[in-house]
């Protein structure tokens, strides 16, 4: 006998209030008769993990599926313990890409974890629910589907979405390249959604009031025709403060790319560009290949005859890298003058092929999320330790945007390097520094700096 239609809890932890989970919406989107059963719950660290599960346990659902990232993984657990400490009968899934793979010490805490995209294994699942034929199996799987067959979720962005936080779009899943220490490298072949269905539904969103639009697509500069239309879409209905943000492979951007990019309105475009690395036997050992006299002329092209803001990626800790071959990499790289350059620390994602260079590279990995790289056979902890405190100095005084003529002067990464250590030596902190603090640091500093100069 067949049960009522259940009551449905679709929740995440995100890691600050103004990101959105698009993930949950295009669940919920693709619900079919389920749909109107169905809730979306979100949440930010700012609530405790006994806030989260009671908000969600007061709704006293049937099933509750919980999107889990590196993120909020710990304490999303804590959450599916209470839920299932009070509401035992509740369906409890696990899914997202924190829990797609090396996922064996996951399934003692969830009814069924769902691996990869999860629109059409959720639904199915809804389905045997109902029918009271639940699998057998516990992880479940479906092959990745033809997401043209999906329906685009924008709708269930909410007015207050729109007014204060984050709208996620995407016109393709997928990415070309194999880099290593991504999951986007287990999952080959871009797929490309209806571009003139996709950008109707942008269309609904302008007219609703969105003007920052953030692509999560993993190469926004695949195809010149797709560039083209969706550049001259947005400024056919530009308006004032409208900002896209694309992530882009710098090296494969052409002359026409290029000039579209010249022609968009100024300060339209927030370019990512994940260049990770310019070390070449870093580059072969995580299977990406780059061009850097075009990735850095093409930077410095955007940097400086265009409106486009850049922001540029580093990753330390890479195989075979040094701190020398990352402060090389920082001073090719900062020489195109990116809006910002952030400094990121390699994790070792759950699944991510980079664990082949493990053992090799005596590779040692926090236990716990975000997973960071704390030592290498060619980087020592104590240099990784100042890669992290430089790293999170650069963000307050070069990345915030409120001291770069102060700045400078700081051209290399020596001068950063010496910078981040005066800091650390002097002050102790890396954060909760106000901005009046900030700027007594940097003036104190400058002027020690020019008294060494005169001696």
């Amino acid at each position: 006998m067949s049960q009522t239609a259940p009551a449905i809890i679709l929740s995440t932890i995100n890691a600050r209030y103004s990101h959105t989970a698009f993930g949950l919406r295009y669940l919920k989107a693709n619900l079919h008769e389920f749909e109107k059963d169905c809730e979306i719950m979100e949440f930010s660290h700012d609530l405790t993990v006994q806030e989260v599960a009671e908000a969600i346990i007061s709704r006293r659902p049937d099933v509750v599926g919980l999107s889990c990232y590196i993120w909020n993984i710990e304490d999303l657990l804590r959450v599916a313990e209470i839920i299932k400490a009070v509401l035992p009968q509740t369906l409890l899934i696990f899914g997202g890409p924190e829990v797609s793979y090396e996922y064996d010490e996951f399934l003692p805490r969830c009814d069924y974890l769902i691996k990869g995209e999860g629109e059409y294994a959720l639904y199915h699942l809804l389905q045997a629910w109902q029918k009271n034929e639940l699998p057998a199996t516990k992880v479940l799987e479906e092959p990745v589907c033809d997401i043209n067959s999906l329906k685009l979720p924008y709708y269930l962005y909410s007015d207050e979405d729109i007014a204060h936080r984050l709208i996620y779009v995407e016109a393709t899943r997928g990415c070309p390249f194999t880099c290593e220490f991504c999951l986007s490298s287990l999952s080959r072949g871009v797929r490309e959604f209806d571009l003139d269905k996709f950008l109707h539904e942008m269309d609904i969103l302008i007219t609703r009031g969105v003007k920052q639009f953030k692509f999560i697509d993993r190469t926004f500069n695949l195809k010149f025709a797709n560039v083209k239309k969706i550049l001259e879409f947005f400024k056919a209905r530009w308006r004032e403060g409208m900002i896209l943000h694309f992530e882009i492979f710098p090296d494969k951007l052409n002359s026409q790319m290029l000039e579209e990019i010249k022609n968009f309105p100024a300060g339209g475009l927030h370019l990512e560009a994940g260049v990770q690395t310019f070390y070449e036997p870093s580059l072969k050992a995580i299977s990406r290949r780059q061009n850097e006299g075009q990735t850095l002329a093409n930077l410095k092209f955007i940097s400086e005859q265009t409106g486009a803001a850049v922001h540029a990626d580093l990753v330390a800790g890479l195989p075979h890298s040094t701190f020398a071959t990352f402060a090389e990499d920082f001073d090719k790289l900062f020489a195109s003058r990116p809006a910002e350059l952030q400094i990121g620390i390699l994790k070792r994602l759950r699944g991510a092929p980079i664990d082949r260079h493990t053992q090799n590279f005596q590779m040692i990995y926090s236990q716990y999320p975000p997973y960071e790289i704390m030592q290498t056979s060619t980087m020592s902890y104590a240099e990784l330790q100042q890669i992290k405190r430089l790293a999170r100095y650069f963000d307050i005084f070069y990345n915030a945007g409120n001291f770069r003529k102060e700045t400078g002067c700081l051209t290399t990464f020596a001068d950063w390097l010496d910078f981040s250590n005066y800091i650390w030596t002097n002050y102790r902190q890396t954060h909760k520094i106000s901005l009046k603090r900030q700027a007594e640091i940097l003036k104190d500093y400058l002027d020690a700096r020019r008294a060494a100069a005169l001696l």
